[in-house]
């Protein structure tokens, strides 16, 4: 895109020197003088922003730059300005605006990080000009052209040493590169290529008007160009990406950061949810780990009582057992048969209990252990079934059974039923002093929660008594008044806590359960 500009100016020009050769020189002159001046105008007011000071000594030098070039345009031979109107006036104009400009950017990168003085530069520049300008209008300059001979030696040796100067320039730009924009630093490389280029052109001509020197100056057009592109028409569209360039960058750099920041915030908000998570998992693996303590714990107490229970009521058939042996083993003892027999006797019903008592802690080891096979339960039938069975069991009782209807539960079939048999069992023995059992199962309404019950009207109990119901060969009633082995209580809490539940009892002596 920039070729194509540079060429249809370039074409204009080229009109512009087939009517006039001045007039085309004037032109190229005058672009050249105001690209200058615009460098200088946009360096200086934005010196107090600018984070490096390349740009600033180039746009100061850029003033007086252009105030020779303007005098070189202006003593151009053909403008009859000056007295004399010959090439040489304008030629050494030109070279002093070359040595000013080459010198400039050579030595600006040099002030890339250091301090300027503004002031003092503009001081310096103006005195340099005003002394290089008294000794060419004074005579005292070396020549540079020689009508009908052309350039001197002084003019030829100056270019190359300007080309130099250029060639410098462009090293130390490209050194400095990381402080510019990309695209601003090919621009200036690129034109001042140019520059170095219009310098060995004008190394060749002998006619101010010839096509070396038309060469020349279509050069210094063009690398002026990329110049006003990559500093005047950046400053004014883009000005971060020159002025503030540092600034940008460290913008730019903050909104990484920003980015980075935002980045590892999430991953720490991640990882504080992954921490949270296994906070919880170990939270609550902790309330695991205290209930399976507690549990443990209320196990150990009940095993020891258990362990006491089982030693005090095994060993008393035991004792039983080893009385008679020893009064039928007495030496001298006169046992008739039929004392002999009543011995035996009570030896067989000893040892029955301990078989039934042996029973139902296998039975109880059993049913409590094992694993569940749970599936919607009809508790209603199950009664039924349990009270029918009761009944067959001894048919000369009068009971009355109240069963709920539609009675369900999500259990063990086989375990809620020993439930419902121990209950039932307990409620039926226990009530068998009456002239006629009421026993009664169901659903309490309203309870919030599935509460569902026995009762009976059979002999009751103790309230004070109510918490050790439950606990193995616990009983709240003499043997000799009802017979039974103390297990199955024990047995109906471990199977209703198994399915997740819990079960109490309440009473009150001779007025039921």
């Amino acid at each position: 895109m920039i070729v194509v500009q540079i060429m249809a100016v370039m074409v204009g020009l080229y009109l512009a020197r087939l009517y006039n050769y001045l007039l085309f020189h004037t032109l190229v002159e005058l672009f050249a003088v105001l690209v200058a001046g615009g460098i200088f105008v946009i360096a200086w007011n934005a010196r107090r922003f600018m984070a490096n000071n390349y740009l600033l000594f180039v746009g100061i030098a850029s003033l007086f730059v252009g105030v020779v070039d303007l005098l070189h345009a202006l003593a151009y031979k053909g403008m009859a300005i000056f007295p004399g109107d010959d090439a040489n006036l304008a030629t050494q104009l030109w070279i002093g605006a070359r040595y000013l400009q080459a010198s400039a950017l050579l030595v600006a990168p040099f002030f890339l990080k250091r301090t300027l003085q503004p002031r003092l530069t503009v001081g310096i520049y103006l005195g340099v000009v005003v002394l290089l300008l008294s000794a060419i209008f004074a005579g005292a300059f070396p020549v540079c052209f020689v009508e009908g001979s052309g350039l001197t030696p002084f003019k030829k040796g100056s270019e190359y040493l300007i080309v130099l100067f250029l060639g410098g320039a462009l090293v130390g730009l490209r050194r400095a590169a990381a402080a510019f924009d990309r695209a601003v630093v090919t621009l200036l490389a690129a034109g001042i290529g140019l520059f170095i280029a219009a310098e060995l052109a004008f190394t060749l001509y002998t006619d101010v008007y010839g096509i070396a020197n038309l060469a020349g100056h279509f050069l210094k057009f063009a690398g002026f160009f990329l110049v006003y592109k990559a500093i005047i028409e950046t400053a004014l569209t883009r000005p971060y990406d020159l002025l503030f360039r540092e600034l940008k960058a460290k913008q730019e750099e903050i909104e990484t950061l920003n980015a980075d920041l935002a980045a590892r915030a999430d991953e720490l908000e991640e990882a504080n949810c992954e921490l949270e998570a296994t906070l919880a998992d170990l939270e609550s693996a902790n309330l695991e780990l205290e209930a399976t303590n507690r549990e443990l714990e209320s196990a150990n107490l009940e095993l020891e009582a258990f362990n006491y229970t089982v030693s005090h009521d095994l060993r008393t058939p035991l004792t039983g057992i080893s009385g008679y042996c020893q009064l039928l083993t007495l030496p001298g003892l006169a046992v008739s048969n039929e004392e002999g027999k009543g011995f035996i006797f009570q030896i067989s019903a000893a040892a029955e209990r301990m078989n039934q008592m042996i029973n139902s802690l296998l039975d109880f080891s059993r049913l409590t252990r094992g694993a569940l096979h749970r599936s919607s339960v009809d508790l209603s039938q199950l009664a039924i079934d349990v009270a029918a069975e009761l009944r067959l069991s001894t048919p000369a009782r009068r009971g009355v059974f109240t069963i709920g209807p539609g009675l369900t539960a999500d259990g063990d079939p086989k375990l809620l039923r020993v439930v419902l048999e121990n209950l039932f069992g307990n409620a039926w023995k226990y009530s068998g002093k009456r002239d006629e059992a009421v026993i009664a199962f169901g659903r309490r309404p309203g309870a919030g929660e599935a509460v569902w019950f026995v009762r009976d009207n059979g002999a009751g109990f103790d309230m004070t008594k109510a918490a050790k119901m439950f606990a193995p060969f616990q009983r709240c009633h003499p043997g000799a008044e009802f017979s039974g082995s103390g297990i199955g209580l024990a047995t109906v809490k471990r199977i209703v806590e198994r399915h997740g539940g819990r079960i109490w009892a309440e009473g009150e002596p001779d007025k039921g359960a």
